[in-house]
């Protein structure tokens, strides 16, 4: 892994952070260059996909671009791990395979997208961002749906609370309520 990467020149915006996994070093080094000129800060790059999953462990970028064969730990072996990791984790895998084979079983583990080399780094940047994007709406999507339920406890709350003036016990009542919700 490297130590240091040069960082995106606009810090103005916050930033896609990425990862880049690629046995062929030279590989790997021109798309962390190229993601950095296109805006995204590539916090991690490794070429074993064994050292990758520690990597990624520690790091949680916001996507992962992942070659599929490399000598030691492949493309699946990553990918399968980083699901074990994080089910919901952004993978774009590249690849020269086009293999049915291969497609199939990179679907089977649910690859986020698939690139086929050569590519053209304006498709690799229109696919990280569609499933960046889609990642943020989804969460923006719970975290509304976390406080409708919020909004809805604390009104049964206010409503127990009322109650208690009237001798009850508001407490039990309202942990009764809350079990509801939280299951």
């Amino acid at each position: 892994m490297r130590e240091e990467f040069q960082p995106c020149s606009n810090r103005s915006r916050p930033t896609i952070t990425a990862m880049v996994i690629d046995d062929d070093v030279d590989t790997a080094s021109v798309l962390t260059y190229f993601l950095q000129i296109k805006g995204i800060t590539v916090v991690g790059e490794e070429y074993d996909g064994a050292e990758a999953v520690k990597t990624y462990k520690k790091l949680l970028p916001d996507v992962v671009f992942l070659d599929v064969i490399m000598e030691k730990h492949d493309g699946f072996y990553t990918l399968e791990k980083i699901r074990e990791i994080q089910s919901d984790a952004i993978v774009i895998l590249i690849t020269a395979d086009v293999t049915k084979e291969t497609r199939e079983r990179l679907e089977k583990l649910h690859a986020s997208a698939i690139i086929y080399k050569p590519y053209d780094i304006n498709e690799v940047m229109d696919t990280a961002n569609k499933l960046v994007l889609k990642l943020k709406r989804e969460l923006v999507e719970d975290i509304n749906s976390k406080k409708a339920q919020l909004r809805e406890l604390n009104f049964i709350l206010k409503n127990h609370l009322h109650k208690s003036e009237a001798g009850k016990n508001p407490r039990a009542q309202y942990f009764d309520e809350k079990e509801k919700w939280v299951n």
